[in-house]
């Protein structure tokens, strides 16, 4: 289990790594994801108060950079979410990347008390991959 602790000094990591290609002015959210690899990924803007995504393979730091146009948003991803899914509840979401390509991952938890993992492309919000029964 993730601590607090360990999750600051992620993010903390994560930001100092952006930080070599741009200046984060603010960080709307981060995210720790585990799919093909282990992820972290951080929603910021920049000194001219642009949206930016990073996703950051954490062996090796290999970083890749979105715009806000490049892929959809949180909310986005949730609403198709729930549109397709029709959960009883979403418990997370986070982006990440699969083959490096970058992904929303929705936890949900079912009645029967189950977890389900539904994937959409962050690109175009299209559906890859449903892990269920967890």
């Amino acid at each position: 289990m993730r601590t607090q602790d360990s999750i600051y000094r992620a993010e903390d990591e994560a930001v100092k790594l952006i930080s070599y290609d741009f200046k984060v002015e603010d960080v709307n959210k981060f995210y720790w994801s585990t799919t093909d690899k282990t992820y972290f990924a951080v929603d910021f803007n920049d000194d001219k108060g642009q949206q930016h995504y990073a996703i950051i393979t954490q062996e090796g730091g290999e970083t890749s950079y979105y715009t806000k146009d490049e892929i959809i948003t949180e909310d986005e991803a949730t609403s198709i979410v729930l549109y397709d899914m029709q959960p009883d509840k979403i418990v997370q979401m986070r982006l990440a990347q699969i083959n490096q390509e970058p992904i929303w991952e929705a936890t949900i938890k079912n009645n029967n008390g189950t977890i389900t993992y539904y994937i959409i492309s962050a690109k175009d919000g299209t559906w890859i991959q449903t892990i269920e029964n967890i």
